[in-house]
């Protein structure tokens, strides 16, 4: 009995006194989170702006315009069809001034585009241009049908444009009155060029040259002849694998040309000097 009652005075006081003291330590543990709370965030406010930006609808690349030669077909309809150069001015590109394009064939009505034909599509990824080149025939005298080629120019996604100045040389008949009798100086054409391997005609030392026919279309009559040493520069090409320019195959070109009247001054003959590139450059 002794044993019993100094054990309950031994341990009783004991639990009663550290009951207060544990109390007090959760009390304060549950403060110190308390005053936790205002500065750290909540999951709420950690996951939100992350949902936020996951959620969110990323802006859409704008694709670019890609012209499958519908359209560039319409403003060449439309083109042919004006009446005036003011009509036609926002439609083209050039390097003519405006005071040439305005006493040009482009400032009037024109023939009746008998047929429209695609022709060849040609694109240039470096400098985003995609060319249309069309074969036009116009309704023509006597004779029949005006055979012409004209391009349709889409640089970089924006509107295409009518190129103006091969059709100012080959339907306008620059290249034709140039061609026509010998003139100073070295002039620069848009043309349809096919090379021959000979050279048949009468001009100084033919066995030394190669033939160029230059014409509005591929298969029609040409307006004139050129022609160039077997070892000039557009002979050169012509052995070139990689060059573009092939024998008996028409080409749109941008051609440097003049009259040679040193050879023999008897006999003058159009001298095919430089190919500035195997298309219609503005």
């Amino acid at each position: 009995a002794l044993g019993v009652v100094y054990g309950v005075k031994r341990f009783l006081p004991k639990e009663i006194e550290e009951k207060p003291r544990n109390q007090a330590t959760v009390a304060t543990s549950k403060e110190a989170v308390s005053n936790l709370e205002p500065i750290l965030p909540t999951i709420e406010e950690t996951v939100e702006p992350l949902r936020k930006v996951a959620t969110e609808k990323a802006p859409e690349a704008k694709p670019q315009a890609v012209d499958d030669g519908n359209h560039a077909r319409e403003i060449l309809e439309k083109f042919l069809a004006m009446k005036t150069l003011e009509e036609r001015m926002p439609h083209l590109e050039t390097k003519q001034s405006e005071a040439d394009l305005a006493s040009s064939v482009l400032n009037g009505a024109l023939p009746e585009p008998l047929k429209i034909t695609v022709d060849v599509r040609e694109m240039n990824a470096m400098d985003k241009i995609d060319d249309h080149y069309f074969q036009v025939d116009f309704s023509g005298d006597e004779n029949g049908v005006n055979a012409q080629t004209m391009l349709v120019r889409v640089r970089d996604s924006g509107a295409p444009k009518v190129m103006v100045d091969p059709f100012l040389d080959l339907f306008g008949g620059n290249f034709a009155r140039y061609a026509e009798k010998p003139t100073d100086g070295v002039c620069t054409f848009q043309v349809i060029i096919t090379a021959g391997a000979f050279c048949y005609d009468d001009v100084p030392f033919p066995e030394q040259k190669f033939t160029l026919k230059i014409s509005a279309r591929e298969d029609t009559q040409e307006i004139a002849k050129a022609y160039f040493g077997k070892s000039s520069a557009i002979g050169a090409m012509l052995q070139a694998d990689t060059s573009g320019l092939t024998y008996g195959q028409a080409k749109a070109c941008t051609l440097l040309m003049r009259w040679n009247m040193e050879e023999d001054p008897a006999k003058p003959f159009l001298e095919a000097v430089e190919i500035n590139a195997l298309d219609w450059r503005p």
